[in-house]
């Protein structure tokens, strides 16, 4: 993944990650690896899995949880309730709720506004279980937009092939760059 580069994150560009869906979790875990080795703080907003999963994950592959703040959109979704690990986590009721969790990131990027911090979005893909193609087009414009204005970086992870041509040539035109890490 050697687009990724400090320069890169520092002028706030924006990245389509396109990934095979067998190896979705492995670059997760490698695309956050890369960033924090830039030395930035990382905020990490799930779909895909909830944050009490993900912080094992990284536990287990030597990532260090004090960098990364997550905004977990599934964890209190599918337990009702919020889960006991709650630590460095803001959660948010529905997935649906798009409103709620714009504000989220709003609320988070204002508090850490002026450090080095990059946003990863984990995964385009699984948010088409809850939102329409259109829905998720908009909030991915919203973000890159804010993200640009705000000089901050972000990444956009998603399966190859997992979504609509629509989709895959709005964020295409939305983000900076394509970062394939599919096996070819």
């Amino acid at each position: 993944m050697n687009t990724i580069t400090e320069e890169k994150l520092d002028e706030g560009d924006s990245f389509l990650v396109l990934s095979s869906a067998s190896k979705l979790k492995e670059n997760n875990i490698r695309l956050v690896r890369e960033v924090q080795d830039l030395h930035y703080q990382i905020i990490m907003i799930t779909f895909n899995q909830p944050s009490p999963i993900l912080k094992r994950t990284y536990l287990k592959n030597d990532i260090d949880l004090d960098t990364i703040i997550f905004i977990d959109a599934v964890s209190k979704y599918a337990l009702g309730t919020l889960p006991q690990d709650i630590d460095r986590a803001v959660f948010i009721n529905n997935p649906r709720n798009l409103t709620n969790l714009s504000v989220a990131i709003s609320e988070m990027l204002k508090e850490f506004a002026g450090t080095r911090i990059c946003v990863i979005l984990d995964s385009i893909t699984t948010m088409l279980i809850y939102l329409s193609s259109g829905d998720i087009s908009k909030f991915t414009h919203f973000m890159t937009s804010k993200l640009s204005i705000l000089g901050m970086s972000g990444f956009f992870i998603a399966v190859e092939n997992g979504l609509d041509p629509t989709l895959m040539t709005h964020l295409s035109t939305f983000t900076d760059e394509v970062i394939d890490l599919t096996p070819r």
